[in-house]
């Protein structure tokens, strides 16, 4: 196989898949980005496939399967460089991927994680001053009990 690589490169998971993997390699680095998940907690994975040329039935359900195993940890994955062929084949499949953001390359997918980390970071202050804005409510019913 290939050497794959798995970084984290700002706020998330970058996973460069490599071309012609076997159905053993496909399993083998869905195992790999489960750990490197955990490893890193990383809350966003990209998936590049800019390599990859040719995929079947076995490799678009690895996409899918990916993403709903990510999701179960607490991260969302994003693709990014499909190929024309890749992309017809997945259509062929019936493989529309609903639930997985495709960007076209990584600079995309870069900007993508950006707007993600910055949404994220606003919904954590606004869940922060929400709650600091009723302790004192709550004090006071507490008092006049």
């Amino acid at each position: 196989m290939e050497t794959t690589t798995i970084q984290k490169l700002e706020n998330l998971l970058l996973v460069s898949v490599p071309q012609d993997l076997t159905d053993e390699d496909v399993l083998w680095l869905r195992r790999q980005v489960l750990n490197k998940i955990r490893e890193h907690r990383s809350r966003l994975v990209l998936l590049d496939f800019g390599l990859v040329e040719i995929c079947d039935s076995f490799f678009g359900r690895f996409i899918q399967s990916m993403a709903e195993m990510a999701k179960l940890m607490g991260a969302k994955v994003i693709i990014s460089g499909l190929q024309d062929a890749v992309v017809e084949t997945l259509v062929e499949l019936g493989l529309t991927l609903p639930n997985i953001e495709a960007v076209l390359d990584l600079d995309d997918a870069l900007a993508l994680s950006r707007t993600e980390q910055l949404t994220s970071d606003l919904a954590a202050l606004g869940d922060s001053s929400a709650s600091e804005g009723e302790n004192p409510d709550s004090d006071a019913a507490l008092l006049e009990v």
